[in-house]
């Protein structure tokens, strides 16, 4: 079982990432040529999804046919390169080889969400944690049978005593408590999520009469298993020290509240790592710019401060979003996104179909960022972390779109969080990373340090990191 889902979980998003960076670097122009076509037809369709069935009619324009079209040419690009294939049978990460990679005072839980089948599946289901050591020979099984409580009932207790700054010892009894045992006296525990998971921060968690787990253990999220034995062997190719700070943009008038406290922030992050010798380009107001995200290649660090988006219900949305409802409805990457400088007006900017600069990047655009090399991505916004539970690949949405693109690891919000606590622990998490080059580890201890200022998790448990 563990081997199965390592081979598939987030095949599709891992092997796009794959491909392009075995693409790019393969030095053969035909294949290179054929490939930025593939990503300019790709963005042809971004901008095309901004409309209606109807309006596509009278244009003349054949959505169905561009998509089977970008389809063939992705079909192309595989049979054409020999990285594809052998993306596809480099065989299976076996346990042995995780616990190789795991010291004696570590574990890995691997969580599936498996949804209930009785001759078609059904809207029941379970969660199952596999749980490797450096010394079991089989991953220990634990079964959650609870699967809708959690998805439901215990997940809106965690919200709200999160939101209401409320003691709560419930969610690590549901959530973490079964998984206790097999971790026990564990320093470093890596998890790849599933499902609900995703959606809280496993270090807001506490047992009655204990201290939360982030004073307890180091919990590192990673998007598939597969990655710790893959990653030991990779080097890092970081271009140099350049980063590209984008915050507080123009939305225009309209119902999008503007973010005064994100200036602030991009300003003191910038004073923090051109004192460490970095080149930055700070993009504001005006200069927030879809376009501007796009040209942002070759940067070590990118931060984008400004609100993000995830629309369960495509038809109820109460403001633009850039992307008609007939398409958003058929494809979950074009319901998420980040709103950059005009959003207010991305339903009306129809000055031609090929219009992709609309003030809205969604997590179906920012999936052809090349952000190859980029050491980290930072989404300083509301609840970009959010994702539609699907089985397999976990959160759809922002997250994996920017590690596909190319980001080494990511950072981002899973609730709306103070302006003035979210500054403070961007500034803190810089200023560590600056002096120690160890992000994970500056990460939490930015954590720590606002924890002695708000002891509630509402303030400094909203970001998480997960590397890829």
């Amino acid at each position: 079982m563990f081997e199965y889902r390592a081979a598939t979980k987030g095949l599709l998003l891992s092997s796009t990432r794959k491909i392009s960076e075995a693409i790019l670097s393969s030095g053969n122009d035909q294949l290179i040529r054929d490939y930025t076509d593939w990503i300019d037809h790709k963005e042809q369709l971004t901008a095309l999804y901004a409309y209606s069935k109807e309006d596509l009619k009278e244009q003349a324009v054949n959505l169905d046919s561009l998509e089977s079209n970008v389809n063939r040419m992705e079909k192309k690009l595989s049979e054409n390169s020999k990285e594809f294939a052998n993306f596809y049978f480099t065989g299976k990460t076996k346990v042995s080889e995780v616990q190789k990679e795991l010291k004696a005072d570590e574990a890995l839980i691997e969580i599936i969400r498996l949804r209930n089948f009785d001759q078609v599946f059904t809207d029941g289901c379970r969660y199952l944690g596999l749980v490797i050591s450096k010394t079991n020979p089989q991953p220990k099984v634990i079964l959650l049978e609870n699967g809708n409580e959690l998805e439901n009932k215990y997940s809106k207790t965690y919200r709200l005593s999160i939101k209401n700054k409320l003691n709560d010892e419930q969610s690590y009894a549901q959530y973490w408590a079964p998984f206790e045992t097999e971790v026990k006296g564990k320093k470093k525990i890596f998890v790849s999520l599933d499902g609900v998971y995703n959606q809280l921060n496993l270090y807001t968690l506490k047992k009655a009469g204990a201290d939360y787990l982030i004073n307890q253990c180091d919990i590192i999220l990673i998007g598939n298993p597969r990655d710790l034995v893959t990653n030991s062997s990779k080097g890092n190719g970081t271009p140099g020290k350049k980063a590209t700070l984008i915050g507080f943009p123009d939305y225009g008038k309209g119902v999008i509240v503007q973010l005064p406290g994100t200036k602030l922030e991009v300003s003191g992050i910038n004073k923090v790592l051109k004192s460490s010798g970095y080149q930055v380009s700070e993009l504001i107001q005006q200069d927030a710019t879809e376009t501007n995200l796009k040209l942002a290649k070759e940067v070590s660090i990118l931060h984008i401060a400004t609100h993000g988006y995830f629309l369960k219900d495509v038809e109820k949305s109460s403001w633009p979003i850039g992307v008609h409802a007939d398409n958003a409805k058929d494809n979950v990457l074009l319901r998420s996104g980040l709103m950059l400088t005009g959003a207010s007006e991305a339903d009306k900017s129809k000055a031609g179909l090929d219009s992709s600069n609309n003030g809205i990047i969604t997590s179906y655009e920012a999936m052809n960022l090349d952000l190859k090399g980029t050491n980290l991505v930072v989404l300083s916004a509301c609840e970009t972390g959010l994702g539609e539970i699907k089985a397999g690949e976990g959160v759809y949405g922002l997250q994996r779109a920017f590690l596909v693109a190319g980001a080494e690891a990511i950072v981002m919000s899973l609730w709306k969080v103070d302006d003035g606590a979210t500054q403070q622990l961007m500034n803190n998490f810089y200023t560590n990373m600056m002096k120690t080059g160890e992000k994970q580890k500056a990460f939490k201890q930015a954590q720590q340090q606002l924890m002695t200022k708000f002891k509630e998790p509402y303030f400094w448990g909203a970001f998480v990191m997960m590397e890829n």
